[in-house]
């Protein structure tokens, strides 16, 4: 029943990245440029209408703490998304994108996205022993820490418990209504084009 039920959901996922142009490696690289803040902005309101919904959750009294898994705020980590974000930004695609890009016109980026993650996972499990014997993992694990005081279990860098994911909700989807789909800094080179093509006319 929970692998059909992952299906289901990956499906789900995965349609909504394609309906969203999320797959679309131009898409991304248009929006890393500030050329088309469309994908920006759905990204960015859905995570502070999820921070909302949470909040809901937890004043209504259906939401359960022990079913989120808190990760550790690991420097590795940090270093590595650094990497990982050149990357993304190079070829426009990333693990939760390339699989549904596979289907489209970027199918030779998202294969590439893909074996090369798979390939650098087969390399951090092979030498995940060596690091860990060198004690690397654990000086550069800060423990799990959360951002607002969700839980007596985990640290916080604030004080404020559920209402801190309230305010940052709405401030996020504030910010993802506020947004120009189209900024000027960034479309310059579009917008003269366009201009070019009309005179043409």
């Amino acid at each position: 029943m929970r692998i059909l039920l992952a299906i289901i959901l990956g499906g789900l996922f995965g349609f909504a990245l394609h309906f969203a142009e999320a797959s679309n490696p131009k898409k991304i690289t248009q929006m890393l440029r500030l050329q088309d803040l469309s994908l920006m902005k759905i990204i960015v309101f859905a995570i502070g209408f999820a921070s909302t919904l949470l909040f809901f959750a937890d004043l209504v009294g259906i939401f359960d703490i022990s079913h989120l898994s808190i990760k550790g705020v690991h420097l590795g980590v940090i270093l590595g998304g650094l990497i990982f974000g050149i990357g993304f930004g190079s070829v426009g695609s990333c693990p939760g994108t390339c699989v549904a890009a596979s289907t489209g016109d970027g199918f030779k980026k998202a294969l590439a996205t893909v074996l090369g993650g798979l390939v650098g996972a087969f390399v951090f499990s092979i030498s995940y022993g060596w690091f860990k014997d060198l004690g690397l993992f654990s000086v550069m694990d800060l423990g799990k820490l959360t951002l607002f005081s969700i839980s007596d279990e985990f640290p916080s860098l604030f004080s404020m418990g559920f209402i801190g994911l309230l305010i940052t909700g709405v401030l996020f989807m504030a910010i993802a209504v506020l947004l120009p789909t189209n900024p000027s800094f960034g479309n310059s080179t579009v917008t003269e084009t366009k201009q070019t093509d009309i005179g043409d006319l």
